[in-house]
């Protein structure tokens, strides 16, 4: 990073020592504290209206979560309710049977899968200007979690076909991808184009932080708010809405996803597989420009691996979202702390093979 003010590099080593011990209390005394926390009222936008789709259809990605909607038979609990599934097959792309549906009347896309499944039928919804509603039956199912879903149970989610609430809310754009959680830069995102890095994860990303250090005249830059630039990166997040930091085992949540700002945060190289003595840097923009001294960029969006010309410009299309959840959801809670650690980035940021992949 390129700034003419020393001292604040210090304080931003002293910072990154304090967020860091504050994450260690936070996962081992305070874990039950913070489940208990994500019990209570939110919204996490300003409720538009309630529904009743005329048509919904729920579209089944059958290999997220490693067959998770078999498992607990989610085309049967459809049935039940009345709704009409496409269930996914091998060489079939998600968007075309989105779209397929809406030209069949669909006025309701439901999505069973994992969070990159869940932004390409967004895509969808937005461009046909239909709800969305998303069913967590995917790996980590973040998008679900942040509107307050229960994860540990898909089938509830599809209440929201029959009677739910309709909250418009914001998504993330590069290009002409859409990505409702985040995009990771650096790092992870270089460590997923490994070949070992299924089965030995901790070495590839080992390796490529051991890469970034050794050629320091080569990586990524961007600009802060305060015309500061970073050009030290080891990681670059940025966001659908802002994280903060909650706790393990999901570490990081938005308390709100409608505020037409992307999250960015900046570690730099020391502060990624280093010592943990380097510097974190955090703010909110409606859009953001990566610049990169190699033509094509690495990054993970919404956990699947993609290669980005650059300069990669990020931007916030505010409110452009359907989104539909149950009307029992509405009144659950994903509170957050102050903060962020290390061990957060690398949960947000960890890009894996994935199993939305089409």
């Amino acid at each position: 990073m390129r700034t003419e003010e020393q001292p604040e590099s210090g304080k931003g080593r002293r910072r990154v020592r304090m967020i860091v011990t504050i994450g260690v209390v936070a996962a081992v005394g305070c874990a039950a504290y913070v489940l208990w926390k994500r019990r209570q009222p939110h919204l996490i936008a300003t409720p538009e209206r309630r529904v009743s789709s005329k048509r919904p259809v729920l579209i089944i990605n059958p290999g997220s979560g490693g067959g998770k909607a078999a498992k607990i038979d989610l085309v049967g609990s459809a049935a039940k309710l009345g709704i009409e599934t496409i269930v996914r097959k091998k060489g079939q792309k998600l968007q075309d049977l989105a779209h397929s549906a809406v030209d069949d009347g669909c006025d309701h896309l439901l999505i069973a899968g994992g969070d990159g499944s869940q932004a390409r039928i967004a895509k969808v919804a937005i461009k046909r200007d239909v709800a969305f509603s998303a069913v967590p039956s995917g790996t980590r199912n973040h998008l679900a979690m942040d509107l307050g879903l229960d994860r540990s149970d898909p089938a509830k989610a599809l209440a929201a076909a029959s009677e739910g609430v309709e909250f418009l809310i914001d998504v993330g754009k590069i290009g002409k991808r859409v990505f409702v959680n985040n995009a990771s830069f650096g790092v992870y995102a270089e460590a997923i184009a490994d070949p070992d890095y299924r089965s030995h994860k901790a070495k590839s990303i080992a390796d490529a932080a051991a890469a970034n250090a050794e050629h320091p005249d080569k990586g990524l830059s961007v600009t802060d708010p305060d015309g500061v630039v970073h050009d030290e990166i080891g990681m670059l997040l940025a966001s659908n809405n802002p994280y903060q930091y909650i706790g393990a085992p999901d570490f990081a949540g938005r308390a709100a996803l409608d505020t037409g700002t992307l999250g960015v945060i900046v570690a730099d190289r020391e502060a990624v597989g280093g010592d943990g003595r380097g510097e974190l840097k955090e703010w909110t923009t409606p859009k953001l420009v990566i610049e990169s001294t190699e033509k094509k960029v690495p990054v993970g969006i919404d956990g699947s691996l993609r290669t980005v010309k650059a300069p990669v410009k990020v931007r916030i299309k505010r409110a452009a979202l359907r989104a539909v959840l149950p009307t029992d959801v509405v009144k659950r809670q994903i509170q957050n702390a102050p903060g962020m650690t290390e061990e957060a980035l690398a949960h947000l940021s960890g890009v894996a093979a994935s199993d939305d992949e089409e």
